[in-house]
C-alpha cells in the first residue's frame, strides 16, 4: 500500500498507540475527579498543555484541550465573533478556509453578521478589514493546495484599521511542520489537531491568548473553564503529547525531496496540471488530470493500492463545486479533475515513482470526460 493522503489523516506512531493503551489500562480514571486516581489521569491533560505551549511558544494556561481541529475552529470563530458583537458586526475570512471555518460564516450570517469572503491574497485581506470588523479568520496553510497565507501580516492590518477584531489562525495543517510563534504572529487564537502529526483522532487544542474571551458554543460541563464541556479523553491526550515529542524530532526536509521528485516526473505527463503554488508547503500538492474526472482517477489508483484524495476529507462527500479550487474560481475541468497528494514521513522516492508510473497509464485506462481539454 502507498498512502499519500496524509493531510486527511496519518498513521499513528506505534509509541503513541502504546502510550494510549497504557493510559487506558492503568490510569482510566476521570481526569476531573477530585481523588488521586482521577488526578493521575489529569496529568496527561497537563502534559499535553505543556507540549502544545512549548511548540506554539505560549503558556500552558493559554491552551484549551478540544475534541479536534473542527471544534477548536468553531469555538474560536463563532465564540470570538459573538463575544465582540456589540463592537461591530463584520467578519472577514478567506474563500479557501477549511469547512470548519468556512461554514461558521453561514452560522454568523444567520445571527446578523456581515461575512466577507476574500481571495487569499494580502491586498484583498488588508482592504477587507475595517473599524467594524470583529473577527478575522485566516488559515496558515491551505489543506487542499498547500498555499501559505500571509498570517504574519494580519495583526498589523487589524491594528492599522483600528478594528476590535479577534484574529484566529487555523493552524491544523501547519502544526509541528512550520514554526509558529503565536506571540510573534499576534493572533488571539490558534487551532491544532493531533491526527495530522501521527497522533490519535478526536483530540486537538486551541491556543487562546490570555485575557481573550469567547462565548461557549457547547454546554453541560466545567472542563476547560466551561469552554469545552465533556469528559476529558486522557488516553488521547497522552497520545497527542507523545506524538508532538516524536514529530518535532523528524527530519521534514524529506518532503522537499519528495515534492521535487514528483514535479520532475510530472513533466512526463502532459495532461497533468499543477495547481499548488511554487512557494507552497512541500508536503501538499494539488494537481488536475486535465480531461478526466478526478474521482475516476482516484479509484483507478485505489485499485493499485495507491491512496490520494480529491481534497478535504471533511467535505469529501460534498459537491466538487464547493471545493477550494471552485471557490478560487478555477475552470470546471480543473476542479473536476483535481487530486490532492500529501506526503508523510514514511513515504519514499520509490513510492513517488510508482504513483507517476500509474498516472502515466491514465490515458490508456480511463475515458476522458472533457474531450476538448
Amino acid at each position: 500500500m502507498i498512502y499519500l493522503d496524509n493531510s486527511a489523516t496519518t498513521q499513528p506512531y506505534a509509541e503513541v498507540t502504546a502510550r494510549m493503551a497504557e493510559e487506558e489500562r492503568l490510569r482510566f480514571g476521570n481526569a476531573s475527579a477530585l481523588y488521586r486516581f482521577g488526578m493521575e489521569a489529569e496529568t496527561s491533560i497537563l502534559d499535553l498543555k505543556q507540549a502544545v505551549a512549548e511548540t506554539l511558544r505560549c503558556t500552558p494556561g493559554e491552551v484549551l484541550i478540544t475534541t479536534g481541529g473542527t471544534f477548536a475552529n468553531n469555538l474560536a470563530v463563532i465564540g470570538g465573533a459573538m463575544r465582540r458583537q456589540r463592537r461591530g458586526r463584520r467578519v472577514v475570512m478567506t474563500r479557501v478556509e477549511h469547512p470548519s471555518v468556512y461554514a461558521c460564516g453561514a452560522v454568523l450570517q444567520e445571527r446578523g453578521f456581515e461575512v466577507v469572503y476574500v481571495p487569499p491574497e494580502a491586498e484583498a485581506l488588508e482592504q477587507a478589514i475595517n473599524r467594524d470588523t470583529v473577527m478575522v479568520a485566516v488559515m496558515m496553510v491551505n489543506n487542499e493546495t498547500g498555499q501559505r497565507l500571509p498570517v504574519e501580516r494580519v495583526a498589523g492590518w487589524i491594528r492599522r484599521a483600528g478594528a476590535p477584531a479577534h484574529f484566529h489562525i487555523d493552524g491544523v495543517q501547519a502544526f509541528c511542520k512550520i514554526p509558529a510563534d503565536v506571540r510573534a504572529l499576534g493572533c488571539d487564537s490558534f487551532a491544532v489537531s493531533a491526527h495530522k502529526i501521527k497522533g490519535p483522532k478526536g483530540i486537538g487544542a486551541l491556543y487562546l491568548r490570555r485575557g481573550v474571551r469567547v462565548v461557549p458554543i457547547l454546554f453541560g460541563g466545567a472542563q476547560e473553564g466551561g469552554m469545552v464541556p465533556g469528559t476529558y479523553n486522557s488516553p488521547a491526550a497522552a497520545g497527542f503529547a507523545r506524538a508532538i515529542a516524536l514529530y518535532r524530532r523528524e527530519d521534514l526536509s524529506r518532503f522537499e525531496a519528495l515534492r521535487a521528485r514528483f514535479l520532475t516526473r510530472a513533466k512526463e505527463l502532459p495532461f497533468l496540471r499543477i495547481n499548488s503554488p511554487a512557494d507552497g508547503v512541500p508536503y501538499i500538492l494539488n494537481v488536475s488530470c486535465m480531461g478526466y474526472l478526478g474521482e475516476n482517477v482516484l479509484h483507478y489508483l485505489e485499485e493499485r493500492e495507491i491512496y490520494v484524495s480529491q481534497g478535504s476529507a471533511c467535505s469529501a462527500k460534498k459537491k466538487r463545486s464547493e471545493s477550494v479550487l471552485a471557490r478560487m474560481g478555477l475552470p470546471e475541468p480543473v476542479v473536476m479533475g483535481a487530486l490532492r497528494i500529501s506526503f508523510g514521513i514514511e513515504n519514499t522516492p520509490e513510492e513517488i515513482d510508482a504513483l507517476a508510473d500509474a498516472l502515466a497509464e491514465v490515458p490508456q485506462k480511463i475515458q476522458k470526460r472533457y474531450k476538448d481539454v
